[in-house]
């Protein structure tokens, strides 16, 4: 008898356009409820977060657990996030650990208590907070976030939590996103909270999302009933459509060969796609396309390199002996570590310098230094860097920008070698730029002029073979180490690694300037 029913719910689902949406919201999640399918998942605050952006990677998400997402890069660690409501709950010394269990969380609602780590499901809804405080009105929310500044996801993050504490029978009375504050300066002793965090009150933004939240949600759960998903290519969320994560779905019809490689080209990959061109060897350029664009669809249909040799003959000869080939690795988290130092400061921990004093083909002196876990690493790496570099040479670094705010801001610290980075200011030299620019272009590098596609592409050397191969994973190991618990033996392993890491950032720009010097017939000599 369940069978008449259910096939009730799925035409009242299919023929939605008949039906206002709250009586079609009633008959589908009240009266005929009982016949939605047993295990379906409920919904929570991130799932909800996701559905908004991309309705198929969140029906994966539910619906194919198992299902791999990356999330290698996220690079604020889950111990900082869980470090920063700590601070936050020195301000609330009574509140309830209810551990993001339903039971707890409304056990302690229910008798008027502040709760901390909560959590209130529903019969369609699971949701979490990080406070929930009483007040003569109602409730107070409050989320933590490790966030310079609040954004709208986090507007929508309290509407959906308000949705469901008032589904619950608890009547919200304020929402509340709790930011870091980038001017917090850390004295090195215990962190003031109330100085910390910027408290921005969203209560009018989420009353006036309430209906749209409702309506956004219970769709939501109706697009977990189905079977499958189409696909919805080109969602107006996406940021662009190469960093799709589900392509195999989304472009399953249609494969887009290599045109999501263009360079800059979101809107006109948009534009081609619609023409029916999947790949760059089809784009036949006109005015609307940049000069780089251009060079890259050229590359791609003759299968050859870029080269404007004036340009990087022009880039070379302004090269001067001794070159310096730097390269920092930073932390940068929200909660300091360093004295005098701000939550996102990028604060340098380890520097690896290469020198060539008069050939590129000789064999370059090598120094670094990294963190001693005495002083503060920026004195460490000015003392050691002023005695290594030395005014009227060249000072290479790929994006040398993020090189010389480390420098400045240290020397802002330590004042003492003002004068000395101001007489080596001028020295610095971009590696980044003649690639930046398209002067140098292969079509292996599909768009992309990072360093660790250039260096393969031109040398053949890569980094597969280092334990930590990226920015954003050195960063997170050498927090790590600093601020958890670990042994001797481990710390000295991950900082070994961490080394190699950095000494091969700057022995690759060695390796691309000899690539170059190669193909232009460069002397490369003093």
């Amino acid at each position: 008898m369940d069978s008449v029913p259910k096939l009730l719910r799925t035409s009242i689902r299919r023929l939605s356009f008949l039906f206002p949406e709250t009586f079609r919201r009633k008959l589908l999640f009240d009266v005929l409820a009982p016949y939605r399918e047993k295990e379906l998942p409920l919904l929570g605050r991130s799932a909800f977060q996701t559905g908004q952006y991309c309705e198929l990677q969140f029906w994966k998400f539910l619906k194919e657990p198992n299902h791999e997402f990356d999330i290698s890069n996220q690079f604020i660690s889950p111990k900082q996030k869980s470090l920063l409501k700590d601070i936050a709950g020195n301000l609330f010394p009574d509140a309830k650990h209810a551990g993001y269990k339903d039971s707890k969380t409304r056990s302690y609602l229910d008798s008027k208590q502040s709760v901390k780590g909560a959590c209130v499901r529903t019969k369609f809804f699971d949701t979490r907070a990080d406070f929930l405080i009483p007040n003569e009105e109602g409730w107070q929310a409050i989320i933590i976030k490790a966030s310079s500044s609040a954004k709208r996801t986090h507007i929508s993050e309290l509407s959906f939590i308000r949705m469901v504490l008032e589904e619950a029978g608890y009547k919200v009375s304020s929402t509340q996103v709790w930011t870091v504050s980038s001017e917090y300066s850390y004295t090195g002793t215990e962190i003031d909270p109330n100085r910390l965090f910027h408290k921005k009150d969203c209560s009018k933004e989420t009353l006036a999302n309430l209906e749209a939240t409702k309506e956004k949600a219970y769709n939501l759960l109706e697009v977990l009933e189905k079977d499958k998903i189409p696909s919805i290519t080109f969602s107006k969320h996406c940021d662009h459509p190469r960093n799709c994560i589900h392509p195999e779905s989304c472009y399953s019809d249609s494969p887009p060969g290599d045109l999501f490689t263009l360079r800059e080209g979101k809107d006109l990959t948009l534009t081609l796609w619609n023409q029916g061109i999947r790949n760059l060897s089809e784009v036949e350029p006109d005015s609307e396309f940049t000069h780089r664009q251009k060079i890259q669809v050229e590359a791609v249909k003759t299968g050859k390199e870029h080269l404007d040799k004036d340009s990087l003959l022009a880039y070379l000869n302004q090269l001067k002996f001794p070159l310096y080939c730097l390269d920092f690795e930073t932390i940068n988290p929200p909660v300091p570590v360093y004295k005098d130092t701000h939550p996102f400061q990028h604060v340098p921990f380890l520097y690896s310098l290469h020198v060539i004093r008069k050939d590129l083909t000789e064999k370059p002196e090598e120094y670094t230094y990294i963190d001693d876990h005495d002083k503060d690493p920026r004195l460490g790496i000015l003392e050691s860097l002023s005695s290594q570099i030395k005014p009227g040479g060249t000072i290479l670094a790929f994006n040398d920008s993020f090189e010389k705010r480390c420098l400045k801001e240290s020397v802002q610290a330590y004042p003492k070698y003002k004068e000395w980075f101001q007489s080596i200011e001028p020295d610095f030299s971009d590696l980044a730029k003649p690639f930046w620019d398209y002067d140098y272009y292969h079509p292996a590098q599909e768009g992309t002029t990072s360093l660790k596609v250039v260096l393969p592409v031109l040398t053949g050397a890569n980094y597969k073979e280092l334990t930590i191969n990226a920015g954003h994973i050195a960063n997170s190991e050498f927090l790590r180490i600093k601020t958890e618990n670990v042994s001797d033996q481990e710390r000295v392993r991950v900082e070994s690694d961490l080394i190699a890491y950095c000494k091969m950032d700057t022995y690759a720009l060695i390796l691309i300037l000899r690539a170059l010097a190669e193909k232009l017939n460069w002397s490369g000599k003093l």
